[in-house]
């Protein structure tokens, strides 16, 4: 259930410029956040959005999590090449809106989205000791695996 005031809807394309700065603010004081600049996010997210990508986004399965105009939280999936399945590429919420389950919610559509789909396998990466994003995962039924 959505806490009040909040939307869930599908990525597009338009959100281009607000999901670069949901990044930059969802990662930055963390341990994935190496310094980066808003012109970096944004090439970032280009690079999500591209058609032409080896991984090309699934936007009909990445969802975000909105008050009025402003992103709160997203889930972004693509299509991981290697391993011929879909890949959870980015789980980012606002600093001010982390610890209220945002993340969990936006993770488990995308995943009811996919198993709709008829995906049976979904990976993500996650770096060690980026513990917050390691229980959420094995909250929601991911396994663990070795380093690759």
């Amino acid at each position: 259930m959505l806490p009040a005031g909040l939307v869930m809807r599908r990525v597009e394309p338009a959100d281009l410029l607000p999901m670069a700065e949901l990044m930059l603010d969802a990662y930055r004081s963390t341990i994935d956040y190496e310094g980066e600049t808003l012109s970096e996010a944004v090439a970032e997210v280009q690079r999500y959005f591209s058609s032409t990508a080896e991984d090309p986004p699934l936007l009909g399965h990445s969802v975000l999590l909105t008050s009025g105009l402003t992103l709160r939280c997203s889930c972004l999936v693509k299509q991981w090449h290697y391993r011929q399945c879909p890949l959870i590429g980015y789980i980012m919420c606002h600093p001010a809106w982390k610890g209220r389950g945002l993340a969990a919610l936006a993770l488990a559509e995308s995943l009811h989205l996919l198993k709709e789909a008829g995906f049976s396998q979904v990976r993500a990466f996650i770096t060690e000791g980026n513990v917050p994003s390691e229980r959420l995962f094995l909250r929601a039924g991911f396994t663990r695996l070795a380093s690759v």
